[in-house]
């Protein structure tokens, strides 16, 4: 169970950011980094750490993501209907409230009645929005060990029934794909009919600091990124902080602050029988962080990228 949580969405990658700065200013042995236990709870309390009242040291500038995706399809031809399928009334989601609440229904009856799919992740941290210094280029690539690239991401063929699609696809350990409920938080949201016999609902959030993930023992939100993805646990990302820089004199975080922003998600459905066909995530996070170094302050930041795509979904 534990490896379901490897990827850079549990302690893993962003943890290895901030132990790739400490390298970088405390001279830490880069084995004992990659040996760094990168292993998060199942279920973790929903503690908000203290962001940055104001702008981070190092500004940052947030562009299109440009990241080149995969030969993936956003798009499929909608499934031959079945005899056990039913028709349902083709009303395409307008209102914001209407997209979200369909994307809701749509992603929640496909983890509910698990059919088969495949699905690809994989991780980026570009070198251009990463303002550390010049030899952090060298030492960030620790946190490659716990990433997945583009060019190495591998095919998962998951069978229909697969019963780890609660850890498979957010909201983790749970059969919900969504709970977001408060609309507000929605910067945009549009339905659109691709002209093939499907629609596609897409919506990006508004921009949250250290989102915190929800609950699964409850399913109550406590952020609206944590609502439809999976976002780091700041209060377990602190605990491995602090027990590396524990044994480290003169050597501490002072603040991070992870910048939920422009993040996209994205629902191919056929609205004849409300089936998914696919779903797309694409998270930007931007990462900042103020470390003491012997009385000195450094501050920094990085772009965090991670692709998300299930498709060839067989109902």
């Amino acid at each position: 169970m534990k490896e379901k949580l490897l990827s850079v969405f549990t302690i893993g990658g962003l943890l290895l950011i901030i132990v790739a700065m400490c390298v970088y200013i405390g001279g830490i042995d880069e084995r004992k980094a990659q040996n760094v236990t990168t292993t998060a709870p199942l279920n973790v309390a929903p503690t908000v750490v203290d962001a940055p009242t104001a702008s981070p040291a190092v500004p940052v500038t947030v562009p299109a993501v440009t990241t080149t995706l995969p030969s993936v399809p956003e798009s499929t031809t909608a499934p031959a209907v079945t005899s056990a399928a039913v028709t349902q009334e083709k009303t395409k989601p307008e209102s914001t409230k209407e997209i979200i609440d369909k994307y809701t229904q749509l992603v929640n009856d496909f983890k509910s009645k698990k059919p088969a799919y495949k699905k690809k992740e994989f991780q980026a941290l570009p070198e251009e929005h990463r303002e550390f210094g010049s030899a952090v280029n060298v030492l960030l690539g620790i946190a490659s060990n716990y990433m997945v690239s583009e060019e190495d991401c591998e095919e998962l063929v998951r069978e229909p029934g697969y019963a780890d699609i609660v850890w498979d696809m957010p909201v983790h350990n749970t059969e919900k794909g969504c709970v977001l409920t408060d609309y507000d938080a929605v910067s945009w949201a549009k339905c659109e009919d691709m002209g093939d016999g499907t629609y596609k609902i897409s919506f990006s959030l508004k921009e949250e600091v250290n989102p915190q993930p929800t609950p699964a023992e409850t399913l109550v939100p406590v952020s609206a990124h944590g609502a439809v993805m999976q976002p780091i646990a700041t209060e377990e990302l602190m605990k491995e902080i602090d027990n590396i820089t524990s044994s480290l004199p003169g050597i501490g975080l002072n603040e991070f602050a992870l910048y939920h922003r422009d993040c996209e998600f994205i629902c191919v459905y056929n609205p004849e029988t409300d089936q998914v066909l696919s779903v797309t995530h694409h998270i930007v996070i931007d990462i900042t962080a103020d470390i003491k170094f012997f009385g000195a302050n450094i501050k920094g930041s990085a772009r965090l990228l991670n692709e998300m795509f299930i498709y060839d979904i067989i109902w």
